[in-house]
């Protein structure tokens, strides 16, 4: 943590240097995932893996104690190779067509640890979603849940460094974890509403720095 800390002071310093005299940074507390996966059963539509990136706000990442629950919001993205002018029409520009399912939205994620020691825990969520579908020029809106499991490395406290040019202070939890998880999303058959996605996690804590 402490780490991660100086180097907001060093970036922080590098922005007033070549700026007006005065810099600021602040990073919130925030939990970044990226995975990746196949979908389950029959998806003649689809060529590959499936990746997926959510990116949001969580308690758990702010709350400088550990914590058995945590609630986020954020963003979700899907993206998933379909074969080539699936869906696309004859009217369709020739730039929307890149064979890509592209999922965007927005999520509500709830989890309680089933696991919790000094600094490795195990959560249990759940996760709803609500998302645009883009494909070859057709767009459409649906839903989605999740259920994942996850183990994390975590450090949680509130810390402050400073030097005679800049100040910087944390307070949450800092975290390196890795989940599987399954998913259903409302898409047509063909594209896979169902999936398992396996991937890794980062949890930041609020971070503010400044420079003078």
């Amino acid at each position: 943590m402490r780490a991660v800390i100086a180097l907001v002071i060093c970036s922080t310093a590098s922005i007033a240097s070549a700026g007006s005299g005065f810099g600021a940074i602040v990073i919130p507390p925030a939990e970044v995932d990226f995975g990746a996966g196949p979908t389950l059963g029959a998806a003649p539509a689809v060529t590959g893996t499936s990746r997926e990136l959510l990116a949001g706000m969580h308690w758990a990442s702010l709350y400088w104690k550990p914590t058995t629950f945590d609630i986020g919001i954020g963003y979700v993205g899907v993206w998933r190779p379909v074969v080539p002018g699936y869906a696309a029409r004859a009217t369709t520009d020739s730039e929307q067509i890149d064979n890509v399912l592209h999922l965007d939205g927005a999520y509500l994620d709830l989890a309680c640890t089933l696991d919790a020691r000094r600094h490795v825990r195990t959560w249990f969520s759940g996760r709803v979603e609500y998302l645009a579908s883009h494909v070859n020029g057709q767009t459409a809106f649906g839903h989605g849940a999740a259920v994942r499991l996850s183990t994390e490395v975590f450090g949680a406290g509130v810390h402050g460094v400073a030097d005679h040019r800049a100040l910087a202070v944390a307070a949450g939890t800092f975290a390196l974890g890795f989940y599987v998880e399954a998913s259903h999303r409302s898409l047509a058959p063909e594209l896979g509403p169902n999936a398992l996605t396996a991937g890794f996690s980062l949890r930041i804590p609020f971070i503010a720095g400044l420079a003078g």
